[in-house]
């Protein structure tokens, strides 16, 4: 995993910091995305001493660079992710849970609009808003 924290910097230009290098992989290693709030929660029971702040200009900077992509929930909470192709979700309305999709649901479809309508498809974002199986069982009790 290290090694592959090392290319990702690298290849962005950036320098290996305990910071970077921590918040990597925590989101590399996992494959998972998560809020600032969780990174330095997360950091913090692992017993590194950064705080908040530092979290969010690590991850300001990680994104700049291509590293992390960032997308929002409702437009209130922000998720970060570790790039590596666009992702898609399913968002929980009731506890705010994202689930990502393994695989992307519209490229069949974008292939489609271009043929048809001659538009070169330069990026999409797809969401899904529902209940995820936890919150679904709460309102049928």
């Amino acid at each position: 995993m290290k090694e592959k924290i090392d290319v990702l910097l690298q290849n962005a230009g950036l320098k290996r910091t305990r910071q970077r290098e921590w918040i990597l992989s925590l989101l590399v290693e996992g494959d998972v995305h998560l809020t600032a709030e969780q990174i330095y929660s997360a950091l913090k029971a692992k017993g590194q001493p950064f705080g908040l702040a530092t979290v969010y200009r690590t991850l300001a900077a990680l994104e700049q660079s291509g590293i992390l992509s960032k997308t929002e929930v409702d437009g209130r909470q922000s998720y970060y992710y570790a790039e590596g192709g666009h992702r898609h979700q399913l968002l929980c309305t009731g506890c705010g849970k994202v689930i990502l999709l393994r695989e992307c649901p519209a490229e069949q479809f974008l292939r489609a609009v271009e043929a048809e309508y001659g538009f070169a498809v330069t990026g999409h974002s797809f969401e899904i808003i529902g209940l995820c199986p936890d919150c679904r069982k709460k309102e049928e009790k």
